[in-house]
């Protein structure tokens, strides 16, 4: 079960789709073939430098450089910072590459088929009976998988998981904004979640990978709000903000609870934020968990 932290659980989604519209509770105020061919290009962003060293495959570049990482009151959506996103605080990270879409059926059932990863844990999506094992859904994010599941394919792919510092700074770039996107009220056209214009989800489930591109982030990176939670590398601590190093914050030490963040279709605007954390045991997934990669730079 997610947890937005140690005192709110999110409801459970057998108990979110009994109601009329789906509801989740606040922070308190607190597989065949790789993706598609219609994946957009590796080219850099046009707010990259013209010297941005080429990404990998799928992969976008984020420079080294400091950025504001936590809860700004005046750019959260019009909702009350929880206390476990403050202190809002400047953060120095070295320069990575960050996966442009969330780990998708067809790439994780390469890691499978190689021996390297297990299956999820079950093949269904929240609505579909088939999700995983049918080749219709090959470049939707692949679900179910635990922080392990998460941490042995982004290994077996000769990468790793990203620091919820370089999540938040892949997502939010160096300004102050609600949502990856900046700060309108997200919509369907932008993220695929609650939509609050309706009071309806977008999909109900999860989308294929590259739906939203007016809703990436200023780096060119897609569905860091929305889609499916996505697990990060640090274990989960509340107090965390207020004694990490300035530069390349690891995550505190910890033993059960793994950070999970960017929210789900599932999730209301409150999740959504670029400031927004949650939780879960390590050895958990769901129909709206799953991850994506980054990777060091190399000579």
């Amino acid at each position: 079960m997610k947890l937005t932290g140690p005192l709110f659980p999110l409801i459970s989604i057998s108990l979110l789709f009994s109601a009329c519209a789906p509801m989740q509770t606040a922070p308190a105020e607190s597989p065949t073939q790789a993706a598609t061919a219609s994946a957009p290009t590796n080219a850099p962003s046009p707010t990259m430098p013209a010297d941005t060293p080429q990404a990998p495959e799928n992969m976008v570049f984020i420079p080294a450089g400091e950025f504001q990482m936590g809860c700004d009151p005046a750019h959260n959506g019009g909702f009350t910072c929880p206390k476990d996103e403050l202190p809002l605080h400047t953060v120095a990270i070295s320069a990575f590459f960050i996966d442009r879409y969330e780990v998708t059926n067809a790439r994780y059932d390469e890691c499978v088929r190689a021996g390297a990863c297990r299956p999820p844990a079950v093949a269904s999506s929240e609505t579909r009976e088939h999700y995983y094992d049918d080749p219709a859904f090959a470049d939707y994010p692949v679900v179910q998988v635990s922080w392990r599941d998460a941490a042995d394919y982004c290994r077996w792919a000769g990468k790793r998981l990203p620091s919820e510092a370089e999540w938040e700074k892949a997502a939010r770039g160096s300004r102050s904004a609600a949502f990856p996107w900046g700060n309108d009220e997200p919509s369907c056209i932008l993220v695929n979640a609650y939509d609050p214009l309706s009071g309806r989800l977008c999909v109900g489930d999860t989308a294929a990978v590259g739906t939203h591109p007016d809703g990436a982030s200023t780096f060119g990176v897609e569905d860091m709000a929305g889609n499916v939670w996505e697990w990060v590398n640090d274990w989960y601590s509340e107090t965390y903000y207020a004694e990490s190093p300035l530069s390349d914050p690891p995550g505190p030490e910890g033993d059960v609870q793994k950070v999970l963040r960017g929210g789900s279709w599932l999730s209301r605007p409150v999740y959504l934020r670029l400031a927004g954390r949650s939780f879960d045991l390590n050895f958990h997934g769901g129909s709206d968990t799953g991850f994506r990669c980054a990777a060091d730079l190399k000579p």
